[in-house]
C-alpha cells in the first residue's frame, strides 16, 4: 500500500474520478464471472454522481489530488444496512487483501455504530470466502458458504430440455401470487436467515420489484421466466431469469411451493427456460445457490451446473 494511502468519503468524488476504478471491475465481473456488469455501474454512477450513495475510497498520491485505488459502498434499507461493493484495483492490490480488508473494516463500522440498525447483510461474490472471512467473523458475523454454478448451454451433457405448454410466461399480473409464494417457500429455509426479505409479503414484493426492474441482477428476461399455477389457481412453482451478458442468462430465483415439492416443478421450469434460452443463442446459464441446500444442488448438478467459484454471504444481527 502507498505511503500516502488514504480512505476518504465516497461522497467527494466525482464518477470520472473513479472511472479507471469502474472499467477495471465491468472487466474482471465478465472475465470471472461471465457477467456485463457495465448497466449496474451505469447506476452506480448515478447515485455517485448525486453524492447520495454512502461509502468510501481508497486513495494514494496528495491531499489536493487524490487518486483511487478502490472503492465500496453500502445502503440502508429501514433497520438493515447491505454492503453493496467492494473493488480495489488489480494495480494496487496488494498482499493478503489488506487494501480490501481496510475499506471492508469501515464500512462494517459505520454500519454497526448507524443508531437503530439492526441488521448487516453482505454477499460479495467476487471474493473467496477464505479472502474476507476474518474481517466479518471478527465483527460477529455468521457466514453461509454460496455456489456460483454455471452450465454451458452448447455442452452435450447440458440437459436439452423441451418447451412445456402448462408453464405461464411471466408478467406483471403474477407479482401478488409470486410474493406469497416466495413467503412461503422460504419459511424456516436457510436463505431466510441469509435475506430477510423472504420472510414477509411486503420484503417478497420489493425483492421481486428489484430483479425486475432494476440492473443489480441483470435485465429482467421475462421470455425464459415463468411459472407453474396450482389447482386453486395460486402458483406451486416459479423460475425467474436474467440476462447479464448478451448470451448468458442468470436464474434470480427459483421456489416451489411447500404443497408441490417432491413432483418434479422445480425440473420442469428449468427444462422449459433452458429450451428457450438455448433456441435464442444463449450459450450459458449461471446461478447461485446455498450450499447446505442440498436438494436444490442436487438437482442443479443433474442438469449439468458446475461450481464456478464458491464465495460466503455474511449476516449480522444486532
Amino acid at each position: 500500500m502507498a505511503m500516502m494511502a488514504e480512505v476518504l468519503d465516497l461522497r467527494q468524488f466525482r464518477p470520472a474520478q473513479l472511472e479507471p476504478l469502474l472499467a477495471a471491475e465491468a472487466e474482471e465481473w465478465l472475465r470471472e464471472l461471465h457477467w456485463d456488469y457495465r448497466t449496474s455501474l451505469d447506476l452506480i454512477r448515478q447515485y455517485i454522481g448525486a453524492r447520495v450513495l454512502p461509502g468510501y475510497v481508497l486513495t494514494a498520491g496528495t491531499p489536493r489530488e487524490p487518486r483511487a485505488q478502490g472503492y465500496c459502498f453500502f445502503v440502508y434499507e429501514a433497520q438493515k444496512g447491505l454492503i453493496g461493493d467492494l473493488f480495489i484495483h488489480p494495480a494496487s492490490r496488494g498482499g493478503q487483501q489488506a487494501e480490501e480488508r481496510l475499506l471492508l473494516q469501515h464500512m462494517i463500522e459505520t454500519l454497526q455504530a448507524t443508531p437503530g440498525l439492526r441488521r448487516i447483510e453482505a454477499q460479495l461474490m467476487s471474493y473467496r470466502p477464505a479472502e474476507l472471512a476474518g474481517c466479518f467473523s471478527r465483527r460477529s458475523f455468521q457466514a453461509f458458504r454460496r455456489l456460483f454454478l454455471l452450465l454451458d448451454l452448447r455442452s452435450p451433457s447440458s440437459s436439452a430440455g423441451a418447451a412445456d405448454r402448462g408453464i405461464e410466461r411471466w408478467h406483471a399480473g403474477l407479482a401478488e401470487a409470486a410474493a406469497e409464494l416466495i413467503q412461503q417457500a422460504y419459511e424456516g429455509h436457510i436463505d431466510s436467515l441469509i435475506n430477510d426479505q423472504y420472510r414477509s409479503q411486503a420484503g417478497s414484493m420489493r425483492f421481486l420489484h428489484n430483479v425486475v426492474h432494476f440492473p443489480g441482477c441483470g435485465d429482467f428476461d421475462a421470455a425464459s421466466s415463468g411459472v407453474i399455477r396450482a389447482p386453486g389457481g395460486g402458483i406451486a412453482a416459479m423460475l425467474l431469469a436474467s440476462r447479464v451478458q448478451a448470451d448468458v442468462a442468470h436464474v434470480t430465483q427459483v421456489c416451489v411451493a411447500p404443497g408441490g415439492r417432491q413432483r418434479g416443478l422445480a425440473r420442469r421450469l428449468f427444462q422449459h427456460a433452458l429450451h428457450n434460452l438455448r433456441s435464442r443463442g444463449f450459450r450459458a446459464v449461471t446461478l447461485t445457490v446455498t450450499a447446505a441446500n442440498a436438494p436444490a444442488v442436487a438437482l442443479y448438478r443433474q442438469l449439468g451446473f458446475t461450481t464456478l467459484r464458491e464465495f460466503d454471504a455474511y449476516v449480522w444481527e444486532a
